[in-house]
């Protein structure tokens, strides 16, 4: 492979590198304009997250309870956003619910939702290349079956060594700043994968990075923790203050052949590539529970060891027989707005009346 100067080009001008970026995308589009412009993602509030009931041996009535009490209550079927109420009542029931939230994951706030094809993806997902610095290497994006492929050839030739993609700039940046880091769902090939972020919107400024590893043909939920994040430039590290989550302009997944710190990437291999995206989320500090495993009378050990692996952020709740709904949904509602509650088992009789 040579260096392709049209694709240096067609990288600088979908960046908007260049001072005439728009008027040459005006030209390449044939004189028109798109009709409706893309809008960048942007945050929803945690209110709006549906809430699901699931499983048997919930009491009658708790689903018109909880609405009486201000729940939105739902028949969603993606519960990667949802806040799952779960009965355990038949256990095969519940092992098969349980079974699908450990195969989807679940994060707190949805950033980038690639499950279904976007046709306006390329509108603000790009490529960028080490062609920008002489290099050969060619990546692309591609819709899988439920994800979206970042797939290509890496090379070393020319100096070079990398492949990424990135988002164009939000405008106006995007405020993180209520949440802990990113959560991407993800199938990778057992390479070391980087994110990076920026919160300055010039071309070239200092990147936020952080290193994961992947297995291969293995889904996984990997968290990229914002204070965790290392300031670069140009894969060097360089000092500078604390990521400002507040002003997030960019975002990148880059396979390189160096660290952050520039030394070699131990995992990097020259050739075929591809990282499968699921979906790219929020998550926060302090965790609101989004899976409550509801049982009558004690929760048994294996029920617990259950919840835990289908979600990192579960609950469990004992309750006695014969209670009532609208008693259970007052209490299902504090727990559901309580950080202390995740990762523990609460029998009902711990709530005040």
């Amino acid at each position: 492979m040579t260096w392709d100067l049209g694709r240096f080009w067609n990288t600088l001008t979908y960046y908007e590198v260049l001072p005439f970026a728009s008027f040459w995308r005006w030209l390449q589009n044939g004189f028109q304009s798109p009709e409706v412009p893309f809008m960048p993602p942007s945050l929803t509030p945690a209110t709006s997250l549906p809430l699901v009931l699931l499983g048997d041996g919930l009491p009658e009535g708790l689903t018109e309870a909880l609405r009486q009490q201000g729940a939105e209550v739902g028949q969603s079927q993606d519960w990667v956003t949802a806040r799952v109420i779960l009965g355990l009542g038949a256990p095969e029931v519940a092992r098969a619910h349980l079974e699908r939230l450990r195969c989807s994951g679940q994060t707190e706030q949805m950033l980038f939702d690639f499950r279904q094809p976007n046709p306006q993806l390329n509108q603000f997902w790009g490529i960028l290349d080490d062609v920008v610095m002489g290099g050969v290497s060619q990546s692309q994006l591609l819709w899988g079956e439920g994800e979206l492929l970042f797939t290509g050839q890496v090379s070393t030739a020319n100096f070079g060594g990398f492949v990424s993609t990135r988002t164009r700039n939000w405008q106006p940046p995007l405020d993180a700043s209520g949440f802990a880091g990113l959560e991407l769902r993800l199938r990778g090939d057992g390479q070391r994968y980087k994110v990076l972020l920026r919160d300055q919107g010039g071309w070239d400024s200092p990147a936020y990075a952080y290193a994961f590893d992947t297995t291969p043909g293995e889904e996984q939920t990997v968290q990229v923790p914002f204070a965790e994040m290392v300031p670069t430039f140009r894969a060097r590290r360089v000092a500078a203050t604390p990521l400002n989550t507040r002003q997030i302009y960019s975002l990148q997944l880059m396979l390189s052949k160096f660290e952050a710190d520039g030394s070699p990437n131990p995992r990097f291999r020259p050739g075929p590539f591809q990282l499968g995206l699921r979906w790219i989320g929020l998550y926060r500090s302090d965790p609101l529970p989004q899976l409550i495993g509801v049982a009558q009378g004690s929760l048994s050990p294996a029920w617990v060891t259950a919840l835990q692996e289908s979600s990192s952020r579960w609950c469990g709740v004992e309750i006695p027989a014969g209670i009532e709904g609208s008693t259970l949904a007052a209490h299902l509602l504090r727990l559901l707005r309580s950080p202390e509650s995740v990762g523990r088992v609460v029998p009902l009789e711990a709530f005040p009346g």
